[in-house]
């Protein structure tokens, strides 16, 4: 998930210890903590066909987490309904998996697909606590989710958002066609997407760590956005890497000599993370 350089963020990832004093104040007795995992829940599949609605997916992540974790949109061209699967886990004292399991069992209760007349909700929030289980503690380790893929005349209006953990949006064969992309990773992991953005799409993608989309050989946008958290521009321009597409630059649209007929209304591409390494990379699908 990340270089060696920024290992040192995640060192909660770890055990975590916590200190147990007995009623004669006299002993302390030290326990780390354990991620326990739940991968035997079934899938959800939405009753009904996706038409073109808004879809909305919203995972609140475990943290600290270990192993494969975050959020995977898959999208398939002769999916019709919506598909979402999920690793559940939750952190308790190593001798404590009851609590565990009582987190990971009302976690598995906020697993839901939502479907109203505007749109699609897909999510997955935490358990409560438990004795030595936490509510941060608990959650959808892992959640995938599969879309129909759209057209270009039916393109997706599509909203990310996860807590913690990488976050995967489309590959090079099943990159969805989008009219709006709002992607927000608010937890350690980076955010890798592939899209193809439609006429006059809008498409936001922001990560606390490395940031990395994937677009259309002829993509062209009215304008493209792209922010590092440096303060030195020399520093944050060097955290920027679009040259894939020459010319490409941040306050501008693309081409720089003017958008084409059927260009996306804005790109905009942003990575909070404090490293060398948190990048915001611009390839070709």
């Amino acid at each position: 998930m990340r270089s060696s350089s920024s290992l040192v963020r995640l060192a909660l990832v770890g055990a975590v210890g916590a200190l147990l004093v007995s009623a004669s104040g006299c002993r302390i007795e030290a326990h780390t903590q354990t991620q326990f995992e739940d991968a035997t829940q079934p899938a959800k599949t939405s009753t009904k066909d996706w038409a073109g609605e808004v879809i909305t997916i919203n995972n609140g992540g475990v943290n600290p987490v270990t192993g494969a974790s975050g959020v995977e949109v898959k999208f398939s061209s002769t999916a019709t309904k919506i598909t979402a699967q999920a690793t559940f886990a939750a952190h308790a004292d190593d001798d404590k998996e009851a609590d565990a399991k009582s987190a990971i069992k009302d976690a598995i209760s906020t697993f839901v697909i939502e479907e109203t007349a505007s749109g699609f909700n897909i999510k997955c929030g935490h358990g409560n606590s438990h004795g030595s289980a936490s509510v941060a503690g608990s959650g959808c380790k892992k959640l995938t989710v599969t879309l129909p893929a759209g057209s270009a005349t039916q393109a997706l209006d599509l909203t990310v958002g996860g807590g913690n953990g990488d976050m995967n949006v489309g590959s090079a064969g099943e990159a969805p066609f989008v009219k709006n992309l709002i992607i927000d990773n608010n937890g350690a992991g980076d955010v890798i997407v592939r899209a193809r953005p439609v006429k006059d799409a809008v498409v936001v993608v922001t990560g606390e760590f490395a940031v990395a989309v994937a677009l259309p050989a002829d993509f062209s946008a009215g304008l493209v956005l792209f922010t590092t958290n440096d303060s030195d521009p020399v520093k944050a321009n060097a955290r920027v890497h679009a040259e894939a597409f020459p010319g490409m630059v941040s306050g501008s649209p693309y081409p720089v000599a003017g958008a084409t007929a059927d260009a996306a209304k804005s790109l905009n591409v942003q990575s909070k993370g404090l490293l060398d390494d948190d990048t915001v990379t611009i390839s070709k699908l």
